[in-house]
């Protein structure tokens, strides 16, 4: 176990985590904890995880985190990174959208709609020798909603720091340091963001009484206002455009089937050429049709009802066609009182408007990607946040933070979990690991993280059936990580 522990905790995380709880800083609304000091040559890396309640700032407020190290006789400012509200980022951005100056520095925008956000803070600075003695503390500079900069707090997180010391002219000849990077394995997300994708819905009428009080402008009105909101929140995704439009209605019968499918047929053409004047898309792709009596529809409800009879109805709507006299047959049927149920009971369920919209999403550029990721990254689709983190190197932060950020936006998504939970050991948060990884465990497409997340824990044997499972799955990661392993034995 000493073995695995001096070759492989290093292999997996190059640094050590300072403390195992959270500091809070900021009144008790932020808090510190993961800090890693690691000296790389003439470079110190500190990386640490930071959380913040959604109480932090309001929406056109914003508050710059600074850490800083110190000792009674030196001082080192690290990089500074900004929470900004949801207005204040929104006025950010479209002055630097005007003035064509980009801001060097690093934003977060807080999400009002979670009780507590985070991000990873990864910075560089040039090593000094007092560093290995100094004291961490992080100011925090608020900015009201004039844009008036307010009260500076500054809070003392660490009294000692524990430096790693990687420089190249003091190695350990007994340790091999390793990127577990190379041993992580990220999946890409199945299916394309590209091309067209459908979205469905349902318009309630509850009956022909219903359907009557809204006949004519007034129907079609209601149509289309109710489909028009759902394009409404689709087309707010960036490149995403409305090409294709097909509504099909269901009635039930009211004694007249030639008249049911006469006003069928009236009442679809006159709703189509209503949403073609208001040109909700292209007249070529707009379809619209009305099933006059749905029967398939009545006899479902009917055999899952509690009425009397039932079995002898779906036999009697199976076997007589309705221009046959199907619906008298039903009424003659046990004195009427069947019919009677199913007029008041079962056809008003019937009427319903079924449509389904066709869209076509053309995805990001570079640009508007980052731009996009910055102000609402919840528009962007998980194959599109793959590809702006396609835009860094693997192991970066930037690439880190985006492949976080869609287990967060995807917590259904096996290929998002399973990304972010490898990221998540690169950064030696196990805890993280375990959370993304604990639903898809028995998914083979986890094998390799989970051998990953065992063996940082100090289960080889669990950590060597994952990795074994991964390899005969053709997982080149797992095989290098296997015989890393198999050099410690």
């Amino acid at each position: 176990m000493k073995l695995l522990q001096s070759a492989f905790f290093l292999l997996a995380f190059c640094g050590v985590a300072s403390t195992a709880s959270a500091q809070t800083v900021y009144g008790g609304q932020i808090y510190v904890n993961s800090e890693n000091f690691t000296r790389q040559g003439d470079l110190l890396r500190v990386r640490m995880k930071v959380s913040y309640d959604s109480s932090v700032v309001g929406s056109c407020e914003s508050l710059t985190f600074t850490p800083v190290l110190k000792t009674d006789s030196a001082v080192s400012v690290l990089s500074s990174v900004v929470i900004n509200g949801r207005d204040r980022e929104r006025d950010a951005h479209r002055t630097e959208v005007l003035s064509e100056v980009r801001r060097n520095i690093p934003i977060v925008v807080k999400d009002s709609r979670a009780a507590k956000r985070y991000f990873i803070y990864d910075t560089t600075v040039p090593y000094k020798d007092w560093m290995q003695d100094c004291r961490m503390y992080v100011e925090s500079e608020e900015l009201n909603c004039q844009g008036r900069k307010g009260h500076v707090y500054e809070d003392l997180v660490l009294k000692n720091i524990y430096l790693h010391d990687m420089s190249n002219d003091n190695p350990d000849p007994n340790v091999h340091y390793y990127n577990l990077m190379d041993y992580v394995q990220f999946l890409q997300p199945q299916g394309s963001d590209i091309d067209k994708f459908h979205r469905s819905g349902e318009i309630q009428i509850f009956g022909n009484k219903a359907l009557a009080k809204l006949s004519g402008s007034r129907f079609n009105r209601t149509v289309f206002n109710t489909i028009a909101s759902d394009v409404k929140s689709e087309l707010q995704r960036y490149g995403t455009s409305l090409v294709g439009l097909n509504i099909n209605g269901f009635g039930a019968p009211i004694g007249n089937y030639r008249r049911n499918e006469s006003e069928a047929m009236e009442r679809s053409l006159d709703l189509k050429k209503y949403l073609m004047k208001q040109k909700l898309t292209n007249r070529n792709d707009l379809t619209v049709g009305w099933l006059a009596e749905d029967w398939d529809s009545i006899s479902s409800l009917v055999a899952g009802s509690g009425m009397n009879l039932r079995d002898a109805v779906v036999d009697i709507i199976k076997n007589i066609d309705v221009v046959n006299g199907r619906e008298r047959e039903i009424e003659n049927l046990g004195l009427g009182m069947p019919y009677a149920y199913m007029n008041r009971f079962i056809f008003p369920k019937v009427y319903r408007i079924k449509y389904t919209l066709t869209f076509r999403h053309d995805g990001f550029d570079s640009n508007s990607a980052m731009q996009h990721l910055g102000s609402n990254p919840a528009t962007m689709t998980l194959g599109e946040l793959y590809a702006t983190a396609g835009y860094y190197k693997k192991g970066s932060r930037e690439y880190n933070d985006i492949v976080d950020l869609t287990a967060r936006l995807f917590p259904d998504n096996a290929e998002a979990n399973i990304n972010a939970a490898g990221v998540a050991l690169t950064r030696n948060d196990v805890t993280l690991a375990h959370k993304y990884l604990k639903r898809w465990e028995t998914d083979p497409r986890a094998y390799c993280n989970m051998g990953l997340l065992y063996l940082s824990e100090g289960n080889r044997d669990k950590a060597e059936v994952y990795l074994k499972m991964a390899k005969a799955a053709g997982v080149k990661q797992a095989d290098n990580a296997l015989n890393e392993l198999m050099k410690l034995k």
